[in-house]
């Protein structure tokens, strides 16, 4: 009797941990990981703080989930206003008084004349925009919907990362309501799902409400197209979207699309220009035989087969990594907009890094894709007639910081829409090395469009900027770096990378027994004029006073270091040795990194910096990020320098110098340098203060200005218009690989400024510098495991850990594997 007994216990004991486990493991599988999505129990308003992306690389699709209105504001990356030079250089920001006036610009800044420098640039040198034009949009695809007059309850409105879908879902008297959105790339549509828990229940109107001036609606069955033509350079585009009903009767109302008594409807929406990234007339195919062709492909298949393709596709990507704390469990239940609102007032959410992580990959992933262009400074989204900074490819970092995540990330496909973008860009590049300075090479300024534009435009301080060739070259040897793709490099990126270099070679002017660049401008900063000589004091463009070509720049000092360093790699790997041993010889006479009476790296020649100064900029420091010039261990003199000038110009805003002190993008440099530097707590608090000061509800992140922006409510914060950019919040993935895994300076280095937020969790699929992909596991800030992996034939890397190379042949936390084949 005691066995038995004894016996059922076990057996009743067994089955009650068997229901444990199972619902437990229901339970688990049920519950959303709210690191991997932001959700919403309301509605948006506001296009930057409060819409959710979708996007494809060729266009972008936002929603706002309203319950009587859906509206998608609808942007592709090809509306541009403006045009192509062809053959029409004066228009496309060629001077034709540039050439001839260089040596006298020059002369001028070696021998002190600033102001004189500054007033030939305006008025000899800084070409026309009359080409340049603007990001804009299509507009806004609208759906109106027919529903009873009662409160909607148990709303929700979902981006869900993992798979790039959006969904909003609601109950109305007594049915069940649900969207579901996804913007595909190798489909190239919008696709839209409404569906009811009764039948007969889904009835709306579309329409679109077109912001260019010229535009006509066709209807013709489930069909809805719009033929138009872009404000300005009257280039065509075409909207198609195709309807397909379960139930109910599709109908026109005038310019209106109607459905009425369905039970479920599927939307399929694409958009194209004639655009094609080809110099010199940069066009391609009439967009209606575009449009139709996509289309018609849908037409043949079904949702979820489209879904599942767009899935296989996206996670593709976006799976390659995974990232996770040891957060706040119960925060992390929350809403994303009550989890911002918690960061705000300082309480801890370790997973919303987590999340803000996963948001900056899946933008990245959504806004540029091989065969794209660029994302540009808004990615792939606009609902501007003009986006503000004009949507531009601002190349004086913003651009450039788009992509930092890509190589630690294993983005490296996204990357390849800028390298292309690049190419074509040197193609006029090399027309305004010979128009405006008369030489060999390429070279391009700071602002970039779609159409190759490449001359120096507008005004101090920004315009006279020369170095974008030279940054966006950094980009194209990280590229390698992490690829470690042969073919890429010989075909592409050394001849990029040369052409740029012998510009520069040819450019160079001595001062003081070294060489530097003439005319340039430290970005977007200059030095105020007072009795004493020069004092960069912050940004005041009232002055007259104020002086920007001032000579010995450091910030190009160090790009060039970094571009005829990498340039002679290359050219040993395309067996051009010759070339590559007469760029070193070039190197060492270039203008050597000086250290300043208050211990900071200079920014000039001449010790003027100021303490008091906070301006936005800090592109002196290139050497830290992204170049590797300094680093704590190969230059701690000059790293300890560089933590001086990170200090003197601040983490973040500065009320008396709110417009010289700088948004979300300057934010992130900052915090990337403090990472390069090894403090992870005061990068990740940069990061909080990003995220909170100058990050909106929907995770997103803006640089600020005093003025408004058309066709839009725009979010306003105290006296100060903010609207959303993307390159703080794309960059800030690659900042936190960074925390974990650095590569940068020959070597991989684990957790080299892990912060105490994040002091345990784990990480799998990052990349480093070699081609190495990276594994890893910590708990209470010490690594716990590491599994490092190469390429079959790659050599073994050296490995650091607290400044310490780690014996691969030792047992120990850390192992080296060989990838198979």
């Amino acid at each position: 009797m005691r066995i038995r007994t004894i016996l059922r216990i076990r057996t009743i004991l067994t089955l009650i941990l068997l229901v444990f486990f199972h619902f437990s493991c229901t339970e688990k599988k049920d519950i959303p990981d709210n690191n991997n999505r932001l959700w919403y129990r309301y509605p948006a308003k506001y296009w930057n703080s409060q819409a959710l992306h979708l996007g494809n690389g060729y266009f972008g699709a936002s929603f706002f989930g309203g319950i009587e209105k859906e509206v998608f504001a609808i942007s592709e990356k090809s509306m541009w206003t403006g045009g192509p030079a062809n053959g029409k250089w004066e228009k496309a920001g060629v001077n034709p008084k540039a050439k001839g006036t260089l040596p006298l610009i020059r002369k001028a800044i070696l021998n002190g004349h600033s102001q004189m420098a500054d007033s030939l640039i305006s008025g000899n040198f800084f070409g026309s925009s009359e080409l340049f034009g603007n990001f804009t949009s299509v507009g806004n695809l609208e759906i109106n919907f027919l529903n009873p007059d009662t409160i909607a309850e148990n709303y929700r409105r979902v981006l869900d990362l993992e798979n790039s879908t959006g969904l909003v879902e609601y109950d109305l008297n007594k049915t069940a309501f649900k969207r579901e959105y996804f913007c595909s790339y190798p489909d190239r549509v919008l696709a839209i799902r409404f569906t009811a828990s009764k039948p007969e229940k889904i009835s709306f109107d579309l329409n679109m409400d077109i912001f260019q001036d010229s535009s006509v609606v066709e209807i013709s069955g489930n069909y809805y197209r719009v033929k138009g033509f872009i404000n300005g350079n009257l280039r065509p585009f075409n909207v198609l979207i195709y309807v397909r009903n379960k139930g109910g009767i599709i109908g026109k109302d005038g310019g209106l699309l109607t459905v009425r008594g369905s039970d479920s409807v599927e939307l399929y929406m694409t958009v194209a220009t004639d655009y094609l990234m080809k110099y010199p007339d940069y066009s391609g195919e009439e967009p209606g035989k575009l449009t139709s062709e996509m289309i018609g492909k849908v037409v043949s298949s079904d949702f979820e087969s489209l879904k599942n393709h767009h899935l296989a596709d996206y996670k593709s990507l976006y799976d390659r990594v995974t990232f996770s704390v040891e957060g706040n469990r119960e925060a992390e239940k929350l809403p994303t907009n009550e989890r911002f609102n918690r960061l705000k007032e300082g309480k801890s959410d370790p997973g919303y890094k987590t999340l803000a992580f996963n948001l900056g990959r899946y933008m990245i992933i959504s806004s540029s894709r091989p065969g794209t262009l660029p994302a540009n400074l808004q990615g792939v989204w606009n609902t501007f007639m003009a986006a503000p900074w004009a949507g531009n490819y601002q190349s004086n970092i913003n651009l450039q910081e788009i992509y930092w995540s890509c190589g630690p990330t294993d983005l490296e496909e996204c990357e390849q829409a800028y390298v292309d973008w690049i190419d074509n860009l040197s193609v006029s590049g090399k027309e305004i090395a010979k128009r405006v300075y008369g030489t060999d090479g390429w070279v391009s300024h700071t602002t970039g469009n779609i159409w190759g534009h490449a001359a120096p435009i507008g005004g101090h301080p920004w315009g006279m900027y020369p170095m974008g060739a030279a940054w966006h070259c950094q980009v194209i040897w990280d590229h390698f770096a992490f690829t470690q793709d042969t073919q890429y490099l010989r075909k592409q990126a050394y001849p990029l990378l040369k052409g740029a270099t012998v510009f520069w070679l040819e450019n160079l002017v001595r001062y003081k027994g070294y060489l530097i660049t003439a005319p340039t401008v430290s970005a977007e900063h200059g030095a105020l004029m007072t009795d004493r000589g020069l004092n960069p004091a912050f940004h005041d463009s009232i002055s007259t006073k104020y002086s920007y070509s001032i000579p010995g720049v450091y910030q190009d000092m160090e790009m060039l270091w970094d571009l005829f360093t990498n340039t002679s790699k290359a050219a040993r790997i395309a067996g051009d040795n010759n070339f590559a041993d007469s760029i070193l010889k070039i190197r060492q006479d270039l203008l050597p990194l000086k250290t300043g009476k208050y211990g900071q790296l200079q920014e000039w020649y001449e010790d003027i910096d100021n303490p008091e100064c906070h301006h936005r900029h800090i592109a002196h420091l290139y050497a830290v990020c992204p170049g590797n010039q300094i680093s704590p261990l190969a230059a701690p003199e000059l790293a300890e320098a560089a933590r001086k000038s990170l200090n003197m110009r601040g983490d973040g805003r500065f009320p008396e110098q709110e417009l010289a002190a700088g948004g979300n993008w300057a934010r992130a440099h900052r915090m990337w340098c403090w990472t390069r530097l090894s403090d992870g707590n005061r990068a990740n608090k940069i990061m909080t203060e990003m995220l909170t000061e100058e990050g909106f509800e929907n995770v997103l992140t803006y640089q600020h200005a005093d003025y408004g922006w058309e066709r839009n409510d725009l979010f306003m914060e105290g006296k100060l218009y903010c609207h959303f950019q993307l390159d703080g919040s794309a960059s800030l993935p690659g900042c936190i690989a960074e925390m974990l895994v650095q590569s940068h300076t020959g070597e991989i280095e684990l957790l080299p400024a892990l912060p105490d937020e994040l002091k345990t969790g784990k990480v799998r699929g990052l990349k480093a510098r070699g081609g190495y992909k990276i594994d890893m596991e910590w708990e209470e800030g010490e690594l716990k495991s590491a599994e490092v992996y190469a390429g079959k034939g790659c050599p073994a890397p050296a490995i650091r850990l607290r400044n310490k190379l780690i014996d691969l042949n030792a047992p120990g936390i850390v192992h080296f594997k060989w990838l198979q084949d």
